[in-house]
């Protein structure tokens, strides 16, 4: 139970530090060959090899500097997240959590251009970040590319 309130809290810490435009506090929990899986085919799945869809998992960033870039493109599009739960299980040389979130992008007006709803799965060794798997509406995040034309190209 510790160990649980332990990661929750330093996933929530990790997360408000990227809201705040600084990715170092979740980076910092990942191992240097940590692996993060986005399925969908969008510009953030495709920023370093392409889409393969199947059964089995596609490991769209691979390593720190992978990791880096995909978090760093998020902060530069302002996207903010909320974390609405966190669940805890495993022991700690084979934790696994799920996280509910959602996240949204504002204007300068201060109206939404960009929101929507995620689960991310995460699978931690001795409190390292070795796997992060995250699903969301992958349409929405299309048709937010679709609208930014050229400049959503990362």
């Amino acid at each position: 139970m510790v160990y649980a309130a332990i990661v929750r809290r330093l996933i929530r810490r990790g997360v408000d530090r990227l809201n705040a435009g600084d990715p170092s506090a979740l980076l910092g929990l990942a191992a240097p060959d940590v692996v993060l899986r986005f399925p969908g085919d969008n510009r953030w799945a495709r920023m370093f090899r392409p889409v393969v869809k199947g059964r089995l998992p596609h490991d769209t960033h691979r390593g720190l500097d992978e990791c880096r870039a995909f978090a760093d493109a998020f902060v530069e599009q302002r996207i903010q997240f909320v974390i609405e739960d966190i669940l805890v299980t495993g022991p700690p040389w084979r934790t696994r959590v799920a996280i509910r979130l959602h996240d949204f992008a504002v204007a300068g007006d201060g109206t939404d251009v960009y929101t929507n709803r995620a689960v991310a799965f995460l699978e931690l060794r001795w409190g390292r970040l070795v796997v992060w798997e995250d699903y969301e509406d992958t349409e929405r995040s299309a048709e937010w590319d679709s609208r930014r034309g050229a400049a959503a190209e990362v």
